[in-house]
């Protein structure tokens, strides 16, 4: 029964281990990790490398495009993630959804996505 309970014991901490190094948890005691908060927030929308403009789509039905931001100045991109997570920006009309996606970074969460975003050039 000891076996038994240790052998579940193993497997649920293994698979705990395995889905936690996959996606990053804003809030932990860890350094700020740029590039995987930003394949796992931002990259969806704006590309793996920050070459797309987030929601094309928009256009035909009369939206706004934000352009692509790979390469965009570090202190900008961090003004603007910080100013969205406020909710005093609403940039292309994406303020709600960007507020949204920034609620749960930290400052230097935010410094890390962006000085990600500048090196993406």
């Amino acid at each position: 029964m000891k076996k038994i309970i240790l052998c579940v014991l193993l497997a649920s901490i293994t698979l705990f281990a395995e889905d936690s190094a996959t996606n990053y948890k804003s809030g932990l005691l860890l350094p700020p990790n740029g590039p995987a908060i930003y394949k796992q927030e931002c990259a969806s929308c704006h590309g793996e490398q920050g070459e797309k403009s987030a929601f094309k789509q928009a256009a035909s039905v009369g939206g706004k495009i934000s352009p692509a931001i790979a390469g965009m100045d570090t202190d900008k991109v961090a003004k603007d993630l910080k100013e969205y997570r406020y909710g005093s920006l609403d940039k292309y009309g994406y303020g709600a959804l960007m507020k949204s996606v920034t609620a749960d970074l930290s400052w230097d969460e935010i410094d890390s996505v962006a000085k990600y975003v500048n090196d993406l050039k």
